[in-house]
């Protein structure tokens, strides 16, 4: 790529306030929430009493230095029905409250060759700077989920990704800086692009999406998501079943990465070892590609890549499965 990619996400931004709200979260989340700070966020999962998940989440502080301190928690829009009613039936409301704030929010991706810059350059835009207030601040060096805010305490963040397996950023900003925030993106080079279009780059980098490979039937360890919990924090729901698995047992499949034959199959198709009719493994995401193309899904854990299965029957097409990037 040799352009930054944008990509308006289709995310959901939700406010938590009150008398305490980092102590609600932090029974509810995987992560440990008590670690988040002005420039660190936190990748998380909230879970079911059986350890499956509801959604996966960024949690933030909002900027401003309230106090208490607020939270903004970023989800994906598919997910926030089932993470909204979950907060409403644990959080009392008298120490926290919630509000799905996203009319006043905007989450913009800038991925790609040049996407700091971008960032930075967006960054000033919506502080309403002329540019190069924060020029260096972002690098693709910095660690996934460090957090730039904008200059002269600007309601507006960069929390760094590797959603695409190189630069990247997550725009957060004030629905009212978003023109803005736009004009200065194109300016620096980024090209618009489509959720389609990041996808090949998302299945490459071996990141789960909600709706593909996560949904409530995924315990987050079958899709490698340790790095959304915390083995030093107090209890939170779904912990115990967590907790048995990294210490005493195991999951029954993990995330892989694939890489088709021609044709590529499609979602959903079921994966097999050769001569044998007994699913091993169903195919999550698809990048087509001429010769084949790449994809994720999930394997049984006894098939130990490198290995071979076939796509809809034990004698289909041939698909290579490896451990993920």
């Amino acid at each position: 790529m040799t352009a930054p990619l944008t990509i308006h996400r289709s995310r959901v931004v939700i406010r938590v306030w009150g008398r305490d709200p980092v102590k609600m979260i932090q029974g509810l989340a995987t992560a440990d929430i008590h670690a988040v700070a002005a420039d660190r966020a936190a990748y998380t999962t909230f879970l079911t009493v059986k350890g499956r998940m509801i959604a996966d989440a960024r949690v933030l502080l909002r900027p401003g230095g309230h106090q208490p301190p607020e939270l903004l928690l970023t989800t994906h829009a598919d997910a926030a029905p089932g993470l909204l009613e979950h907060l409403r039936k644990f959080i009392p409301p008298l120490f926290a409250r919630f509000e799905d704030v996203s009319d006043d929010w905007r989450v913009i991706g800038v991925y790609g060759e040049g996407a700091s810059a971008a960032a930075a350059a967006a960054l000033d835009a919506a502080a309403g700077q002329q540019g190069g207030a924060v020029e260096g601040w972002l690098s693709s060096g910095l660690s996934e989920d460090a957090v730039i805010a904008a200059p002269d305490e600007a309601p507006a963040l960069a929390m760094r990704t590797s959603e695409t397996g190189g630069d990247g950023w997550d725009l957060l900003v004030p629905a009212s800086a978003e023109d803005r925030v736009w004009a200065a993106l194109s300016a620096a080079g980024a090209v618009t692009a489509s959720e389609d279009e990041l996808e090949p780059l998302r299945i490459a980098a071996g990141r789960p999406r909600w709706g593909a490979e996560l949904t409530g039937d995924v315990i987050p360890l079958e899709a490698g998501l340790e790095r959304a919990i915390s083995q030093t924090k107090g209890c939170y729901t779904g912990q115990e079943v967590i907790i048995r698995i990294l210490h005493r047992g195991h999951v029954n499949r993990h995330l892989r990465a694939l890489t088709f034959s021609a044709p590529a199959p499609s979602p959903g198709t079921e994966l097999f070892e050769p001569g044998n009719e007994k699913v091993r493994g169903v195919v999550t995401s698809v990048a087509p590609a001429p010769d084949g193309g790449a994809g994720l899904g999930y394997v049984r854990r006894e098939i130990q890549p490198p290995a071979e299965l076939r796509a809809g029957s034990p004698d289909g097409p041939a698909v290579h499965v490896s451990a993920l990037p």
